[in-house]
Order: C-alpha cells, then sequence, then structure tokens
C-alpha cells in the first residue's frame, strides 16, 4: 500500500480547491450583505431615536407588512425555518424575493419601534443569496445544502463579528441531531472570510463593550450561584420563546385576516412605548445590553423586553430574535447580580449566552461564544450555566424543526 497515494490526494486537493473557492464566496456574499445590514439597521435606530413620534406609525407600517407577505411572501414567511427546511428537505430553491421583502420589512420594523433583531435578516439574505448562486452554477443537491448550511454560519458571523460561534452555529441549529462532518471546512472558512468584510468599512460591533470586569474564585459559594443562575436562565429562555407563540396563537385566533395581525402588534407597541414613557424596549436596545455590564438597571427590564419583542415578532414584523434575546439574557444576568453574590458584570455575560444556549438549543455554540466574546477565563461558568439553561428550557426551541426533533416528531 503507497503512503501518500497519487490518486488520493488529487481527489483531496480537488475536493479542497473546491470548497476553498465555494466558502469564499459564500464569506463574500454573507459578509457584504451583513454589512449593508448592520449599517442600514444603525442608521433606523438612529432615526428612531431622533424622532420618536415615528412609533404613532407602527400600526400603518404593520399593515403594510401584512399585505407585503400576504400577497408576496407567503413562500418565504417561514425565514430562516425555511433555510434549515430546505437544508433538510430539499422542495425548491429560495425565491428571489425573500431578498428585498426581508430587507425592507425588517428595516421598517426598526425605524418605527418594534423590537427585533438584525441577524435574522442577515441570515436569510445571506442564505437566499447564496442559494441564488447554487441556482444558477447548478450545485448538486448535497452540495446546496453544504452551501445553505455555510451561509447561516457566516451570516451569523458576520453581523456579530463572531467567526468561530458562527461557523458552529451553522452547523449545530441545522444538525437536529446529526451534525453534517462534509460541512465543518466550508463552514469555518466563510465565517472566517465573512466576519472580516465588516472591518473593510469600519464597522465596529458593539460587543467590544461587553466586557466582564471579574472572575470570582470557583469555589462552593460561586458553583452554587451557577447552579441557581443556570436553572433560572433556562426558564426564562422558555418564557420568552413561549411568549413569542402565545402572541402568534391569539393574534391568528382573533384576527382572522393576516394582513391586519402586525397592524394589531403595532397598535399595541405604541401603546406600551405611550405607558411606559420611553423607548428603552424599542429597537435593538445594544445601549441597555452595554449597560448590564456596568450599572445596576432595573429589575424589570428583561420583563419589559420580553413583552415589547414577543409582540413584534409574534404579530408578524420582521427581525431577529437573537439581539433581543441578548438583551433579556443580560439585564435578567444584571437582576440576579443583585441579589446573587457574584459580579453583575459576569451574570450578564452568562446571561447573554445561557439564554442564547436555551432558546436556540445550540449549547456548544453559546459556550464558544461565550469564549469569544469574554475570553477563556469564562469557560468553566460558562459551561455549567449554559448546559442548565440549555437543559431547563425544556423542549421548546427558536426554530419549529428544533421542538418537532426534541418531541421525537421527526
Amino acid at each position: 500500500m503507497k503512503v501518500f497515494p497519487s490518486s488520493e490526494y488529487t481527489q483531496i486537493i480537488r475536493y479542497t480547491a473546491y470548497w476553498v473557492v465555494a466558502s469564499v464566496m459564500i464569506g463574500l456574499i454573507s459578509g457584504l450583505s451583513s454589512s449593508l445590514i448592520f449599517v442600514c439597521f444603525d442608521l433606523a435606530n438612529q432615526t428612531r431615536i431622533s424622532y420618536p413620534w415615528l412609533v404613532y406609525f407602527l400600526p400603518f407600517i404593520g399593515l403594510l407588512i401584512g399585505y407585503l407577505f400576504y400577497y408576496y411572501g407567503t413562500p418565504i414567511e417561514k425565514g430562516t425555518h425555511l433555510l434549515i427546511d430546505e437544508i433538510h428537505h430539499p422542495r425548491a430553491f429560495i425565491p428571489k424575493r425573500m431578498t428585498p421583502l426581508v430587507f425592507f420589512t425588517a428595516i421598517l420594523t426598526q425605524i418605527f419601534g418594534g423590537s427585533a433583531g438584525r441577524e435574522a435578516p442577515a441570515v436569510q439574505l445571506s442564505g437566499a443569496l447564496t442559494d441564488h448562486i447554487t441556482q444558477a452554477f447548478r450545485v448538486p443537491g448535497d452540495n446546496r445544502k453544504i452551501f445553505l448550511i455555510a451561509s447561516i454560519g457566516s451570516g451569523f458571523a458576520a453581523i456579530f463579528g463572531l467567526p468561530l460561534a458562527g461557523a458552529i452555529y451553522g452547523l449545530e441549529i441545522t444538525a437536529l441531531g446529526k451534525l453534517r462532518y462534509s460541512a465543518v471546512f466550508p463552514c469555518f472558512v466563510s465565517a472566517l472570510v465573512a466576519s472580516q468584510i465588516p472591518e473593510l468599512f469600519h464597522i465596529s460591533h458593539p460587543h467590544q463593550y461587553y466586557v466582564v470586569s471579574s472572575f470570582p474564585d470557583f469555589n462552593f459559594t460561586t458553583i452554587s450561584s451557577l447552579i441557581v443562575a443556570g436553572l433560572l436562565f433556562g426558564f426564562v429562555a422558555r418564557i420568552f420563546i413561549a411568549s413569542i407563540l402565545f402572541v402568534s396563537k391569539q393574534l391568528n385566533h382573533y384576527v382572522r385576516f393576516m394582513p391586519f395581525r402586525p397592524m394589531v402588534g403595532g397598535i399595541l407597541i405604541m401603546l406600551m412605548t405611550i405607558i411606559v414613557g420611553h423607548q428603552k424596549f424599542n429597537g435593538l436596545g445594544v445601549g441597555s445590553i452595554i449597560s448590564s455590564f456596568y450599572i445596576d438597571l432595573p429589575v424589570t427590564d428583561f420583563l419589559g423586553k420580553i413583552i415589547f419583542t414577543a409582540t413584534t415578532l409574534g404579530s408578524g414584523f420582521k427581525g431577529g430574535e437573537i439581539t433581543p434575546l441578548f438583551f433579556v439574557g443580560t439585564t435578567f444576568g444584571n437582576a440576579l447580580g443583585q441579589f446573587l453574590p457574584l459580579p453583575i458584570s459576569l451574570l450578564a455575560g452568562l446571561g447573554l449566552v445561557s439564554l442564547f444556549a436555551g432558546a436556540s438549543k445550540a449549547p456548544l455554540t453559546s459556550i464558544v461564544l461565550a469564549i469569544e466574546l469574554f475570553g477563556a477565563d469564562i469557560a468553566q461558568y460558562a459551561v455549567i450555566t449554559c448546559l442548565l439553561a440549555y437543559l431547563f428550557s425544556g423542549n421548546c426551541g427558536l426554530y419549529i424543526q428544533q421542538n418537532l426533533k426534541l418531541r421525537g416528531e421527526e
């Protein structure tokens, strides 16, 4: 037997060359589209903050979004769920209308005061544009699945500036119990490329301000506090998801005509904004996420964000769940820090990654996310809280495919 058979290494070189080219292309697409999303969302939030009266128009924007998706967006209404579906049960290429519709409606949601994140539009644009490439180049079915997995991971990597977490995210949320090892190389290469693109445009990711200032000794008191925190993070993650599903179910039941549901949601958000007297819970809420690491915040802030986000996404406005989830996680961690014998900055950081673990059903991504955000010193703390949050959030995830898998229905 030859130690280095030429035929085998010829195949390896061809395989590697193919996926390097493909992965770089996916990374460029994801990085550019995510950079556009990032800049536009920042401008949208600055506009909303400068003109707070824009929230009074949110019901009309909801009606517009409702009609757009009623007449043109039914095939793409599932968003990220559609991408995951196409990986496991391929039916058709992602409709080309997904790109403009997702982009346009997500920006409108931000400008006029909806509570939603920018990661879902980034991932969906990345996936849709990548799928257009697979269609144009007639990429084989199995390779197309890898293209889509890599596009999800690289979209996440670019919008958050976190290549390792992004790559693992793409692999983990699409795995449904079966990790596709053939996608590992493309995922990491595309995520690394995508994460560098925003830097070319001098985009500054807010996570540079997420700082855990101290780590306590790893003793019995610390471990006990981490266990309590992890359990509570899991329960709050479940409440977050259940709230979105509850609003969606109620509006589907009581508001039969689909375009009216976002309008009703817009009315509710407008009224709640008037009642609370500020717009802390509207938009992305990055300011509150950053503040959670430095100062004591009102202990009910996480509840406010849950209510606003559930109303926004549950009624049919467009945007992501993860940035609001980060808000809920950091502010809830901050609240726990006012009662548990752990630094608030540590609990804010652990809340961010642990609620993500519980809601996204991606504990490995969450642990890597913690290390990538806060350094290796947080690893032993994050393992405890992320795994407990993952377990105690129950059979309830952000993506319906995960819920079916967890319940044994697939």
